[in-house]
């Protein structure tokens, strides 16, 4: 896969340094356990990255090409820290606005993965920032995915030409923001430069709390992307992945700290949620 030339409109966006922390490859498979650390075995290695601005090209950036993009949304329900509430009318928001964004027949919530985090600095209790690129899928968990989504649903598939997994992001906290996300073109990802780790997050015998997903490796190639001064009416959507082109690295992620972020910088906190589309 060829890295995407910028743009000249592109290389003049601003940019910030920050630190990403990338996966070093050991002797062992790659695992992380979020019930016990002690069985985790990952190794990071941190490089300073140039994380440019997205804001100034927010018009011109697709779900199919870069694999992100940022839409305007208001929701009633965002701010709240009931989860039932959130199951339930958080992913009826968020289903309508991924189906008409991407014109899918039907769209299904995966309820595991609604989660609200809160950066360090929060008094708040809850899900920590993911704090090294990844991917959060590989091809044949993106398979497994839909059949558990579709079984938790109680829902069964029309027959379908394709299917796509998307994720949902929006800061609940105001702008401007001390922690946030950042995402990589999935064009300048190389397969080469990711290693597949194996996750718990829950008892092993319930099913999708254990899968398997993909690790970045540094590379100079790779093109972050962020959007400053987030707020609670606007939502970064991005592919996580898609049957039409499932070799496509859309989109590798992660959390960092934002250096011009003002000391009296109210805490990260947002709320994720995640999809599955079905297309004729």
């Amino acid at each position: 896969m060829g890295t995407p030339r910028a743009s000249a409109h592109e290389s003049e966006l601003r940019s910030v340094s920050a630190t990403i922390n990338y996966t070093r490859p050991i002797a062992a498979r790659l695992r992380i356990d979020v019930r016990d650390f002690s069985r985790t075995n990952m190794q990071f290695e941190p490089h300073v990255v140039q994380i440019r601005d997205a804001r100034g090209i927010q018009q011109r950036l697709s779900l199919d090409r870069e694999g992100f993009a940022l839409v305007p949304h208001e929701s009633a329900v965002a701010v709240s820290r009931d989860l039932e509430l959130l199951g339930r009318d958080y992913h009826a928001e968020m289903i309508e606005l991924v189906k008409t964004l991407i014109g899918a027949r039907d769209v299904l919530p995966q309820r595991t993965g609604l989660l609200l985090r809160f950066g360090e600095r929060s008094q708040e209790r809850g899900v920590k920032p993911a704090r090294f690129a990844h991917l959060d899928y590989t091809t044949p968990w993106a398979h497994r995915f839909v059949a558990l989504v579709a079984d938790w649903e109680r829902f069964e598939p029309k027959p379908y030409r394709r299917f796509a997994i998307y994720q949902t992001w929006r800061a609940t906290s105001e702008p401007p923001q001390d922690n946030t996300l950042t995402l990589c073109d999935g064009r300048s990802v190389r397969s080469a430069e990711t290693m597949e780790f194996d996750v718990t997050i829950g008892p092993e015998d319930v099913a999708g709390n254990r899968f398997v997903a993909r690790a970045c490796r540094y590379s100079d190639a790779h093109r972050w992307h962020y959007f400053s001064n987030l707020t609670r009416d606007e939502v970064i959507v991005f592919k996580a992945f898609d049957s039409a082109a499932p070799d496509a690295l859309n989109v590798a992620h992660t959390a960092f700290d934002h250096p011009s972020a003002p000391p009296s910088a109210v805490p990260r906190s947002s709320i994720e949620a995640r999809f599955v589309a079905f297309f004729d």
